[in-house]
């Protein structure tokens, strides 16, 4: 292979990977305030589940809607419609990333990430208790 192919191909493959990470979701973390303010356009907000509002997802009803709450990291509380099934362990999550917009007033979420607790945190297992005393 000549230089000059070499240089082509390097060059296609930086450009290819100029333009997958323009199109990829925003990996900037912003608060609802933010989101609310630019309805339209497609953020991340970062937070918590807000479990004083109840959880709500009726497969009868609607199989790929889930309604939830959540608390951004500046306090902000917003009701958030999830585009998806009600995730499993969305109740016992550290923290969740929404990926959506504002439509209509309120925030549309299309995907999420959640960060949940680890099996192996001190205050739920110890070592202690998984190693067994030598006598």
């Amino acid at each position: 292979m000549s230089r000059f192919n070499i240089v082509v191909i390097l060059l296609v493959a930086v450009l290819l990977g100029a333009l997958f990470s323009v199109f990829t979701q925003n990996s900037e973390s912003v608060v609802f305030a933010r989101a609310f303010a630019e309805p339209g356009i497609e953020f991340k907000v970062s937070g918590t589940l807000d479990r004083e509002h109840p959880v709500q997802y009726d497969p009868e009803k609607a199989v790929a809607e889930t309604r939830f709450h959540m608390r951004d990291k500046n306090g902000q509380v917003q009701e958030v419609l999830l585009k998806e099934s009600k995730p499993t362990g969305l109740e016992q999550s550290e923290s969740i990333d929404l990926y959506g917009k504002v439509e209509n007033g309120r925030f549309i979420a299309t995907d999420m990430l959640m960060k949940c607790p680890s099996k192996y945190n001190e205050d739920s297992h110890s070592l202690a208790e998984a190693t067994p005393e030598a006598n």
